[in-house]
């Protein structure tokens, strides 16, 4: 299920992580991140293991150059569940949640915080975030995300609990200053 020539984070992975105002040494083994340098598919990227019930059962991997793709998920033969079933982060997750668009916003966030890879949840991540009594969705501030934000409130407001948007003044909660991450994080502690 690993793609080839993962490496611990080069010195370039750690720079692009610390840009962004992140702990590479804590990403590392919080989240089990390697890296990639050159290959033929997923040269100079950082590398993620989606976990479910402390199992790994697909990956993503970001860029840290200028490429047009700036995600790359395992294809369907290297995963044992599609990507867009599952919820980056969600084994951390507990009585609360903070729902947001990428794995690189849940480095931000920290646990407690997921990712449904994208603007549109599937049914099977919403049956997931359901059974979570409090539901905060924090997207991007563009007017798509924040559309797909009130979507995604408009699901799950059936649903036993509670659900709300928090919209942050940065672009993007993995672009989000130290303050609001602190308010994020007092839905999760």
């Amino acid at each position: 299920m690993k793609p080839a020539g993962l490496r611990p984070l080069s010195r370039s992975h750690k720079k692009w992580l610390l840009d962004r105002g992140l702990d590479p040494d804590k990403l590392e083994h919080l989240w089990g991140l390697q890296g990639t340098e050159l290959s033929s598919r997923l040269s100079w990227r950082i590398w993620a293991p989606v976990i479910l019930d402390g199992e790994p059962v697909s990956w993503t991997a970001r860029t840290i150059g200028k490429g047009p793709l700036r995600w790359i998920h395992a294809r369907p033969d290297e995963e044992a569940l599609s990507i867009k079933s599952l919820l980056y982060g969600w084994d951390y997750v507990r009585g609360s949640v903070v729902v947001v668009e990428g794995p690189s916003d849940v480095w931000r966030v920290g646990p407690g915080a997921v990712a449904q890879f994208g603007l549109v949840p599937t049914d099977s991540q919403i049956h997931m975030l359901r059974s979570v009594p409090l539901r905060v969705i924090c997207f991007d501030r563009e007017r798509v995300a924040q559309q797909a934000a009130q979507k995604l409130v408009k699901q799950l407001q059936s649903f036993p609990g509670e659900t709300i948007i928090v919209e942050l003044e940065s672009d993007d909660p993995g672009s989000a200053t130290d303050e609001e991450v602190a308010e994020l994080r007092k839905f999760l502690d």
